[in-house]
C-alpha cells in the first residue's frame, strides 16, 4: 500500500471512531446519580414545605405567645402538640411515626420545636419563627424510603398576615426561608448538607374559582431568593448524598397547590447542577411534556445536553 493510500485509510478510521463516540454522547441516558438527586430533593423541598404547612396552621390555631395549656391532639397527620411553652413562645410537635398521612402514604417521626424569636406574634410583619429538626423522618410507605431531618431553620414573615382577610382571599401571606447546613439522612444512611434561601407567597383560592377544581384551596408560590456563584434566583445549594457540591435555581417561579398536592407542582422551571452534570426541569407537564392543561400535572420534563452531544428529554410522572 502506497504511503498515501494508507494515510487515508488512518483518516477514514479516524473518523468513524470520532462519529462512532459522538452518537454514542448523542444518545447518552440521563445520568442516574442525577435522576436520583432531583427525585429526593422534590421529596426534601416538599417535606419542608410541608412541615411549614402544619406549623403556619396549628400557630394559628394556638395563637402563639397567647395562652399557655397543655399537649393536645392536632388536627395534623400524626402529631401531637406541646404548649407547655407557650409563654415562651415556643410549640413543641411530636409525631408519632405510625399514622398513615396521605399524598403520598407516609409516617413521619422525631420531634419539631418552633420558636418566635422576633415579634409578639406570628402574624406580625417582620416576625421570625426558628424551627428545629430533632431526627425527624418520614418514611413513605409504598417503599419504605426515608428522609431524615437534623438541623435548623428560620422563616421570616414578609408580608404580615391577617388570617381573616387571606381566607377571604384578599390578602397573600409572604415568608422567606432560610436554612444552613441541615444534616439529611436518605435511605441506605447516605448524607447530604442543604442550605436554602426561598421565597414563598401563599394565595387562598375559593371553591369554584379554578376551571375543574370544585374546593378551596391553598396555592404556593416559590422562588429562590439568593445569588450562588453568580447564579441569581438560587434556591439550595450544599453537598448531595453522592458527595457532589450542588446547586439549584429557579428560572421561573415554583407553583403547587394543596388540592393536587405539594410533591405535585403544576409549573415552574428548576436548573441543577450537580457535580459534573446539570440538566433543566420543566414541571407541570403532560405525558408529551407540554405544559399540562388540566387542573393536576401528569408530571415534569428533564432535558440535558451530553458532552459533545444533542440536547436530550425525558418525561416522569409524579
Amino acid at each position: 500500500m502506497r504511503p498515501f493510500t494508507f494515510r487515508l485509510v488512518i483518516v477514514a478510521l479516524a473518523s468513524t471512531v470520532l462519529f462512532s463516540c459522538k452518537k454514542k454522547e448523542e444518545n447518552k441516558p440521563l445520568d442516574n446519580n442525577l435522576k436520583q438527586f432531583y427525585q429526593e430533593s422534590n421529596d426534601i423541598k416538599s417535606e419542608s414545605d410541608i412541615v411549614n404547612n402544619d406549623i403556619n396552621s396549628s400557630i394559628k390555631d394556638t395563637r402563639i405567645g397567647g395562652r399557655v395549656g397543655a399537649t393536645y391532639s392536632s388536627d395534623l397527620c400524626g402529631v401531637t402538640i406541646d404548649t407547655s411553652q407557650l409563654a415562651n413562645k415556643i410549640l413543641i410537635y411530636n409525631f408519632d411515626g405510625v399514622t398513615p398521612c396521605f399524598s403520598p402514604s407516609r409516617t413521619r417521626s422525631g420531634q419539631i420545636k418552633a420558636e418566635l424569636i422576633n415579634g409578639n406574634n406570628w402574624s406580625d410583619m417582620g416576625a421570625v419563627l426558628k424551627v428545629s429538626y430533632i431526627n425527624y423522618k418520614v418514611t413513605r410507605l409504598s417503599d419504605n424510603k426515608t428522609i431524615m431531618f437534623n438541623g435548623v431553620k428560620t422563616l421570616k414573615n414578609i408580608t404580615g398576615v391577617d388570617w381573616l382577610s387571606f381566607f377571604f382571599s384578599n390578602a397573600n401571606f409572604q415568608f422567606q426561608e432560610r436554612a444552613l447546613n441541615i444534616q439529611i439522612t436518605l435511605n441506605n444512611n447516605t448524607q447530604a448538607v442543604w442550605n436554602t434561601a426561598r421565597l414563598t407567597t401563599w394565595d387562598y383560592v375559593q371553591a369554584n374559582a379554578t376551571p375543574g377544581i370544585p374546593y378551596a384551596y391553598v396555592k404556593f408560590t416559590t422562588t429562590g431568593d439568593t445569588t450562588i456563584n453568580g447564579i441569581q434566583n438560587s434556591d439550595s445549594w450544599g453537598t448531595n448524598q453522592f458527595n457532589q457540591p450542588f446547586s439549584i435555581s429557579f428560572q421561573s417561579p415554583w407553583v403547587s397547590n394543596t388540592y393536587c398536592g405539594l410533591l405535585r407542582p403544576n409549573s415552574g422551571v428548576i436548573n441543577l447542577q450537580a457535580g459534573p452534570n446539570a440538566a433543566s426541569l420543566t414541571l407541570g407537564v403532560d405525558q408529551s411534556g407540554n405544559p399540562s392543561t388540566l387542573s393536576c400535572a401528569y408530571g415534569y420534563k428533564v432535558t440535558w445536553t451530553p458532552n459533545g452531544g444533542t440536547q436530550q428529554n425525558l418525561v416522569q410522572s409524579y
